[in-house]
């Protein structure tokens, strides 16, 4: 049990133990965050009817909407494109057709949805004639909108005063015929959609009307429009591509003989003589070039070995047995490889006959006599391999410089023919290119006249236009699944908004889940003062045994003898917290009960003296607790500050001291009670500051006026997490 200060609570003159403070509980850990399920498919359970009736209204305003608007028929049509239509792009261009047919496919989409095919389709149908037929009921937002420009246009032409309207003439009749027919079509256009089925060659043609018999006779228009509009295409290009092409194929062929008989005559004039492909000149020039170059690489290598000779004799006798395998003999040389292999066995044996006998013996030194003389034979051969190679090189070097001056007369006679070569090369090339193209030419000719001949038919229709059985649109099912759908959402949303600003803290149940503290009591909030008769006894009655659920909580908390301290706290003010203290304090003080009431928090003015709990601090005598009681009751109220300063701030710079604690011990010396209406946490730490002074606390919440969080850092403080004996929960 907490109790007060020895030297505040004065035990030797109540009779009590002195005080043995306690160690202060460890602040409670942190638990970890976690999702609770529980707590998620609740909150979910209480907005449900947020967002059922906001996906029930908003599913009757679509449904609503879709049926004001006026019906519309799709007649739907399938043509299919003939791949042979790209031999036609293929006259005028090199690129193959397998590239152009994605191209086509989509040109031919296009020219369904063109401003021309719509304007044929409009004359077709004679639609200018009836153009009332493609009108349609505007929606309610149209008529709104339209309402509100004829009533601006209504009032600007009565501001600018109109005058009478003159007769058309001719001229605008015939405008005004074209802006209609213009009109009609980009409306026909508005109402018709293409696309290609797949990868395919299939194009899905579809209208829509406000009428079955509507759409079907446009989709029938537009179907032979399209194909009349391919028709005569082709039969224009074809025309065109055929004139062209004759007169081409006419002018290549002068060209072609032209350019043939211009070469003939030039290679006769300069006396130009070939073989092949290629003249005279030019292939002496080349095979000359040839052995050059075959000649100067066998050169080179004679050299080489002629310079890797001179380094071998340079090297001396000692290493001519290492140097002659590289040097080339004319042939094999089955003496010279015997005298290799004695050469090795002399050297093996003199190595076996000086370790056993030693380096000076005979026989060692006849060995060597003869290694020597190997030496010398070896050495020979190199000195006759290394002049050989040099011979070997001049040579060479005397065929590349003979070749080089043949090559050097063959480039000076062929070099007098540079010039007519270079012609005659000229036109070669210009007789040649001019029968290529006439060929071509001919060709693509002969294919356009086959084609001329016969019909070439673009496309042809899979599907013919179908009369709708029903309307298309507006689809209610789609209205309706979009009104539950944005009615869900906003449902969701504002549930979430209500889910968020709701405090957790509402019931009992919420109390001892968040809190972990008894309820001691649910009231109601303190009616105005006329609304008090028409509300009876009954509530008086419960708000006195709350009164007293209060008083037993704090007696089985504080004990049943001695002076009891009791404060009153809160997360924020205006939660009933002052009333509540005042009115347990004077509940106490009609059973006879004496009572000293500190009105630290002044929210509320009270009837009490002229005296503070700050004005006592430096008085040099302290009244008496008959002096601060008013009535007849043993209430003593005694507020914290002057009655016009109402700062609890103030009061909490001397919670602190010893003073404090002397004052309040000499004002409670007949008093049973002591009740400290503190101010609420929000307002700063003077609640903090007078927890010393209490051994038992109540915390009061008001639904929704503080979050859970709030109301939580309250109860688990160090100051008051042992202190506080229970909670009083204030409906709204």
């Amino acid at each position: 049990m907490n109790e007060m200060p020895s030297h505040f609570r004065l035990s030797e003159r109540r009779g009590m133990e002195p005080f043995a403070p306690q160690p202060t509980a460890a602040p409670q850990a942190q638990t970890e965050d976690y999702i609770d399920l529980r707590e998620v498919l609740a909150a979910c359970w209480r907005q449900a009817w947020i967002v059922a009736l906001c996906v029930v209204v908003f599913a009757a305003a679509a449904i609503a909407y879709a049926m004001s608007l006026q019906p519309k028929f799709t007649s739907f049509a399938t043509i299919l494109l003939d791949q042979d239509r790209a031999a036609l792009v293929e006259l005028i261009s090199e690129q193959q057709v397998e590239a152009l047919r994605d191209g086509i496919v989509q040109s031919e989409v296009e020219i369904l949805k063109s401003q021309e095919l719509a304007l044929r389709v409009v004359d077709d149908l004679g639609l200018t004639a009836r153009p009332e037929v493609l009108n349609t009921s505007p929606s309610p937002v149209s008529v709104a909108l339209g309402a509100v420009k004829s009533a601006a246009g209504g009032l600007i032409d009565a501001l600018g005063g109109g005058g009478d309207t003159p007769t058309a003439s001719a001229a605008e009749a015939a405008d005004q015929t074209r802006s209609l027919r213009e009109r009609l079509a980009l409306k026909l256009r508005q109402n018709l959609v293409v696309q290609r089925i797949g990868r395919s060659y299939v194009l899905g043609l579809s209208v829509n009307a406000p009428s079955a018999d509507l759409a079907q006779e446009i989709a029938n228009g537009y179907v032979d429009g399209y194909l009349e509009f391919g028709r005569a295409g082709d039969a224009a290009a074809l025309d065109t591509a055929v004139a062209w092409l004759r007169q081409r194929t006419d002018d290549l062929r002068t060209a072609a003989s032209n350019a043939g008989r211009a070469l003939e005559e030039y290679r006769v004039e300069n006396g130009l003589v070939s073989v092949g492909t290629r003249l005279l000149s030019e292939q002496e020039v080349s095979e000359l070039m040839s052995q050059l170059i075959l000649a100067e690489a066998e050169a080179s290598a004679a050299r080489a070995v002629a310079a890797h000779g001179a380094d071998a004799v340079a090297a001396g006798p000692e290493a001519a047995l290492q140097n002659l395998p590289s040097l080339p003999s004319a042939g094999p040389d089955g003496a010279m490889e015997a005298l290799r292999a004695e050469f090795l066995s002399l050297t093996r044996e003199r190595s076996r006959v000086a370790e056993r006998f030693g380096e000076a013996h005979s026989e060692v030194g006849a060995i060597d006599q003869r290694l020597s003389d190997l030496e010398r034979l070896f050495f020979e051969e190199v000195k006759r391999r290394a002049a050989q190679a040099e011979t070997t090189a001049d040579v060479q070097t005397r065929r590349v410089a003979a070749l080089r001056t043949g090559l050097d007369n063959a480039t000076a006679d062929a070099t007098n023919d540079t010039g007519a070569q270079y012609e005659l090369m000229q036109l070669q090339e210009t007789a040649d290119s001019y029968k290529t193209l006439y060929q071509s030419a001919l060709t693509r000719l002969e294919r356009t006249v086959s084609q001329l001949s016969l019909p070439i038919v673009a496309a042809r229709v899979l599907t013919l236009p179908d009369q709708p059985t029903g309307a298309s649109s507006p689809s209610k099912a789609k209205f309706a699944a979009l009104g539950i759908a944005l009615g869900g959402f906003l449902g969701g949303l504002i549930g979430l908004t209500r889910e968020m600003t709701r405090s957790a803290i509402k019931t009992a149940a919420d109390v001892k889940r968040v809190l972990g503290l008894p309820v001691l009591a649910t009231m109601k909030r303190r009616l105005a003062w006329w609304r008090r008769p028409l509300a009876g006894a009954g509530r008086e009655r419960a708000r006195t045994n709350a009164l007293r659920a209060m008083k037993v909580a704090v007696d089985a908390h504080a004990g049943r003898t001695g002076l009891r301290t009791v404060a009153f706290i809160s997360a924020r003010p205006g939660e009933e917290r002052a009333q509540l203290a005042y009115d347990f304090a004077a509940m106490l003080a009609s059973h006879g009960i004496a009572c000293l009431y500190l009105d630290i928090a002044q929210e509320a003015r009270r009837a009490a003296t002229d005296v503070s709990l700050v004005e006592l601090m430096h008085a040099p005598e302290l009244p008496d607790f008959a002096h601060l009681t008013t009535g007849d009751l043993p209430l003593a109220i005694l507020p914290g500050a002057p009655g016009g300063a109402r700062d609890p701030g103030e009061t909490a710079v001397f919670a602190g001291s010893d003073r404090m604690a002397e004052v309040i011990a000499a004002l409670s010396e007949p008093a049973q009670y002591i009740v400290l209406d503190l101010p609420a946490a929000s307002e700063g730490p003077g609640a903090r500051a007078f927890a010393e002074y209490a051994q038992t606390a109540i915390l009061v919440h008001r639904a929704g006026r503080a979050g859970d969080r709030e109301v939580l850092a309250v109860a688990t403080v160090p100051e008051w997490d042992e202190k506080v004996c229970g909670a009083v929960l204030v409906d709204r």
